[in-house]
């Protein structure tokens, strides 16, 4: 076990990008995320980070973005509970969907697994350990 300066035993710390930390929640209460008002205003989508060190963070969701560990995807989680291609968000008309693409630890859609479903203004995604919640105008 390595020794700090001060004697007292010292922790490893995980690297930036991590799994975020939980967020105590109160009983039965929901973390309201904030409106992403400039980034809708042309009628289009965002996910706002629920909670971690980026909570309210507002990621802009163009016609089609996918998600994943992979540097390749245009919204990168780096956690090892996401896969490198984790899921597809995509415009579906004037309406946005969530396609998951064979992650092995699911899609949640309001704590629900999907493989594929619609998504309304104020939902909650899970991807792995992180947690969004979708904005749209």
């Amino acid at each position: 076990m390595n020794q700090s300066r001060c004697g007292a035993a010292a922790m490893s710390v995980g690297t930036f990008g991590d799994e975020p930390p939980a967020i105590p929640a109160q009983a039965g209460a929901a973390t309201p995320a904030p409106r992403a008002a400039a980034d809708l205003a042309g009628g289009g989508a965002a996910l706002v980070v629920c909670r971690g060190p980026h909570a309210g963070t507002v990621i802009p969701v163009a016609d089609a973005v996918t998600v994943g560990r992979g540097r390749d995807c245009d919204i990168t989680l780096d956690a090892p509970t996401v896969s490198l291609r984790h899921a597809l968000i995509h415009r579906v008309g004037d309406r946005y969907a969530i396609t998951d693409s064979g992650s092995l630890n699911g899609t949640y859609l309001n704590r629900n697994p999907v493989d594929r479903a619609e998504l309304s203004d104020g939902d909650e995604l899970w991807i792995g350990t992180y947690r969004f919640t979708f904005r749209a105008a």
